[in-house]
């Protein structure tokens, strides 16, 4: 944990936050004993992006993951940027067990305030994804649960 008036990072190692995070949960316990797979790429991930705002958005989402998931456990994609810098790094959350309705799934991109506590952290992660350039998207399945993707500024393109 660094201290919170050190400086912020503006290059961050994508696959390292989502480690990071993931050895933080566990570690306070907040994944209530669920599983979360880790599939990482042996390279670094490298993003253009706020250090502290990464991990904010890695918690976020690994919480509301577990919270959501009824127990189902979590799959946690982390893949590279392309080659050419058009094409930022990515990653995927999916909870099978989860489930958002049609209400919900629009609350969550209109303001945290509309949804309810359960979704509140996918709302706040999505204002935090989009406060540094990038997107996130929630992927509803009848069987497959949520996926939520980010995609985050592409090194080619990232204003900061």
């Amino acid at each position: 944990m660094e201290l919170v008036d050190a400086p912020d990072h503006l290059r961050v190692d994508v696959a390292e936050v989502a480690r990071a995070a993931v050895e933080l949960l566990r570690a306070t316990r907040r994944l209530h004993g669920v599983e979360v797979a880790l599939e990482l790429p042996e390279d670094a991930v490298p993003a253009r992006v706020s250090s502290r705002r990464m991990q904010q958005v890695m918690l976020l989402l690994l919480a509301h993951a577990a919270d959501a998931g009824n127990g189902q456990g979590v799959r946690l994609t982390v893949d590279e940027p392309d080659d050419f810098g058009d094409v930022g790094p990515r990653f995927q959350v999916v909870a099978p067990g989860a489930s958002l309705s049609e209400r919900e799934a629009q609350a969550v991109f209109l303001s945290p305030m509309l949804v309810g506590p359960l979704h509140r952290r996918l709302a706040r992660a999505r204002e935090l994804v989009e406060s540094v350039g990038g997107t996130l998207d929630v992927a509803r399945g009848s069987g497959s649960g949520i996926t939520v993707t980010v995609e985050l500024p592409a090194p080619g393109l990232a204003s900061w």
